[in-house]
C-alpha cells in the first residue's frame, strides 16, 4: 500500500507539473508519517507482547469509528481474534492509545479485585474543573474523590434500603399496567416497540427515585423529563466531540473543556434538583428515595465534606438517571425478546408468577415475594449474561512504577507502564464456549442452584467486579424484575412479522441496546 501511494504522489506531481522540491516534500512527509505510525503501532511487538495487528492511524477500532459496530461488539471481536486465543492478555490500540485487553479470569480478578489499588481509576476523563456535574459522579470521578463518594453512598444501596424503595417501583409498575391497558383499546392483542415502552417505565422509576419527581412519561411520552432523557443521548456534533475526547484523548479533556452532558440537560437537572430539595425540606415528607438520603447527608456531614461542593447532589442524581433508565430498559427489552422466542421458558416463568400471586391472596406481590421468585432470578441472570448492559470494562494503571506482568507473559519480562488502559470484554467472556457451553442459546438453567456451583469465577461480570463494581446492582435487578412482573402477569409475548430474527446492537449506543427497535406482539392473558 505504501508503494502504491508513493507512485500516486509521483504521478500526481508530474501530472500537475509540481516543482521537484514540492513533490519531494510530499514524499518526505509521507515517509515520515509512515515511519511514525509503523513505530507507534509496533509498540507491543517491541515489548514482546502478543498483539492484534492495527490498522494505520485508527488502531483496532476502525469498525467502531465508522459506525459498523458498538463498543461491546468491537471489544468482543478483539477478544475472539486468533492472536488473542489462549493468551492471558493481548496488546491492542484503541485509536492511538496503547492498551491491554485482559482475557484470563484469574488475571482479571488480580487487577480488578486483589490489586485494585494499582488500577483504581478509569481511563476516561471529563474536565475535572469546568464539568462539575460530569466529573463528580461515581463513574467518572478519580480514585480519591470516588472513594469518599462511595463510602458515603454504599450504605444507602444495601439490601434494606433498596427494599424500602420497592413501594415506589411497584407504584410505577401499576402505572405500566394501566398504560398497556389503554394501548390495548379493547383488543385481544397488540404490536409494540418494546424498547420505547420499557424506556418510559424506567424513566419514571429513576425520576421518582433520584429526583422525587412524578415524571409521567407513561401517561405522556413527550413529558419534559422523558424529553431530557432522549436529549442527553442526542448525537449532536459538539457532544460527539466531547465524548470522543473523553474516551480517546482524555488528557485533552481540560483543554477542550469537555462536558458529559449538554447545556440544556445541565440547566434542567440543576433546576429540578434545587426545586425538589427545597420542597422536600419544607414539607418534611419521607419517600425512601435518593432525596431523603441527600437531605440526611446535608444535616449530618461536616462542612469540609465533599457533599457540600457545588453540583455534588445533582451530579449523582443526573448520572443515576443517565445510567439507570437505559440499562434497565434494554435488559427488560432483551428479556421479553428471548421469552417470545422460547415459549416453554415463558410458560414456566408465568406459572411461577401465577403461583406467587395465588399464594399472596391478592394481585400485588411484596418485595420479599418478588425477590423469592427463583426462576425469575434465573431468567434475569441469563439475560444479563447474553446481553450485559456494560459490555466492556476499563481501568487505568495508576502505579508510578508500572505493573509487572512477566508471569502472565509466558515467562518473558514485561511491565505495564503507568497510565496504560486495560480493557475487559464482558460480552466476550459471557459468550466464550469455554465457560458457557452453547453460549448463544438462551438457557436460564445455567443459573439454577446446582449449575451456579460450577461457574468459573470472574466469567460473569454484568455489573463489573471489585470495589468499583456497580453500586446500584441490587436496585437495578429489582427494577428489571418489577418491570417483567407487571408485564407478564397480564400479557403473553409473541413474535410478530416485524420481529428481527437475530438481535442487532445499536452502533451509536455506549451501553448494549437493541438497534432499529424490537417489535413484539402482546396478547392479553391475565394471571
Amino acid at each position: 500500500m505504501f508503494i502504491a501511494i508513493f507512485f500516486i504522489i509521483v504521478a500526481f506531481g508530474v501530472l500537475v507539473q509540481l516543482p521537484v522540491v514540492a513533490t519531494g516534500g510530499l514524499l518526505l512527509a509521507l515517509i515520515s508519517v509512515w515511519l511514525w505510525q509503523r513505530h507507534h503501532f509496533w509498540y507491543w511487538h517491541r515489548l514482546g507482547v502478543p498483539f492484534v495487528p492495527a490498522t494505520a492511524f485508527v488502531g483496532n477500532v476502525w469498525d467502531l469509528l465508522r459506525g459498523a459496530c458498538c463498543f461491546g461488539d468491537q471489544f468482543r471481536e478483539l477478544y475472539e481474534s486468533k492472536e488473542a486465543a489462549g493468551r492471558a492478555f493481548v496488546g491492542i490500540h484503541v485509536l492511538h492509545n496503547h492498551a491491554l485487553l485482559l482475557r484470563d479470569p484469574a488475571l482479571i480478578k488480580r487487577i480488578m479485585v486483589e490489586d485494585f489499588s494499582q488500577f483504581s481509576s478509569r481511563f476516561e476523563t471529563t474536565d475535572p474543573i469546568g464539568d462539575t456535574m460530569g466529573s463528580q459522579n461515581l463513574f467518572f470521578s478519580k480514585y480519591e474523590f470516588w472513594r469518599e463518594t462511595h463510602k458515603i453512598f454504599a450504605p444507602f444501596f444495601a439490601v434494606g434500603k433498596v427494599r424500602q424503595m420497592y413501594g415506589l417501583l411497584d407504584n410505577i409498575g401499576k402505572k405500566l399496567e394501566e398504560h398497556m391497558d389503554e394501548k390495548l383499546e379493547g383488543r385481544d392483542s397488540m404490536e409494540l416497540e418494546v424498547k420505547q415502552l420499557c424506556a418510559l417505565f424506567t424513566t419514571d422509576i429513576i425520576a421518582s427515585l433520584a429526583f422525587g419527581i412524578e415524571a409521567h412519561s407513561l401517561q405522556n411520552p413527550d413529558a419534559e423529563f422523558r424529553r431530557m432523557c432522549v436529549e442527553v443521548n442526542d448525537p449532536r456534533p459538539k457532544r460527539l466531540l466531547h465524548l470522543f475526547t473523553m474516551f480517546f484523548f482524555p488528557r485533552l479533556s481540560r483543554r477542550v473543556r469537555t462536558h458529559l452532558y449538554s447545556e440544556e440537560y445541565e440547566r434542567f437537572m440543576r433546576k429540578s434538583m434545587d426545586y425538589v430539595l427545597a420542597k422536600r425540606e419544607e414539607s418534611g415528607e419521607k419517600r425512601h428515595d435518593l432525596i431523603d438520603i441527600f437531605l440526611q447527608l446535608k444535616r449530618t456531614e461536616p462542612a469540609e465534606s465533599i457533599i457540600h461542593r457545588p453540583d455534588f447532589f445533582v451530579a449523582q442524581a443526573s448520572f443515576l438517571l443517565l445510567a439507570g433508565f437505559d440499562t434497565s430498559s434494554s435488559t427488560i427489552t432483551f428479556a421479553l425478546y428471548e421469552l417470545a422466542k422460547t415459549p416453554t421458558i415463558q410458560r414456566r416463568l408465568r406459572t411461577e408468577i401465577h403461583d406467587a400471586i395465588h399464594s399472596s391472596h391478592g394481585p400485588h406481590l411484596s418485595c420479599e415475594s418478588v425477590c423469592g421468585l427463583e426462576y425469575l432470578r434465573q431468567v434475569v441472570d441469563e439475560v444479563l449474561r447474553l446481553y450485559p448492559p456494560t459490555a466492556f470494562l476499563d481501568r487505568c494503571c495508576n502505579s508510578r512504577d508500572g505493573y509487572d506482568l512477566s508471569s502472565w507473559n509466558n515467562g518473558s519480562p514485561f511491565k505495564l507502564h503507568a497510565g496504560t488502559p486495560v480493557y475487559i470484554s464482558v460480552l466476550g467472556l459471557h459468550r466464550n464456549p469455554q465457560y458457557w457451553p452453547s453460549p448463544k442459546v438462551f438457557d436460564p438453567e445455567r443459573f439454577s442452584a446446582e449449575q451456579r456451583q460450577q461457574h468459573h469465577p470472574m466469567t460473569y461480570l454484568p455489573f463489573g467486579a471489585g470495589p468499583r463494581g456497580c453500586i446500584g446492582t441490587l436496585l437495578g435487578q429489582l427494577e428489571i424484575k418489577v418491570g417483567l412482573l407487571h408485564i407478564l402477569k397480564n400479557f403473553r409475548v409473541e413474535l410478530c412479522e416485524r420481529t428481527l430474527p437475530e438481535m442487532k446492537f445499536d452502533p451509536k449506543a455506549f451501553v448494549l441496546t437493541a438497534h432499529n427497535g424490537t417489535y413484539l406482539r402482546f396478547v392479553k392473558d391475565p394471571l
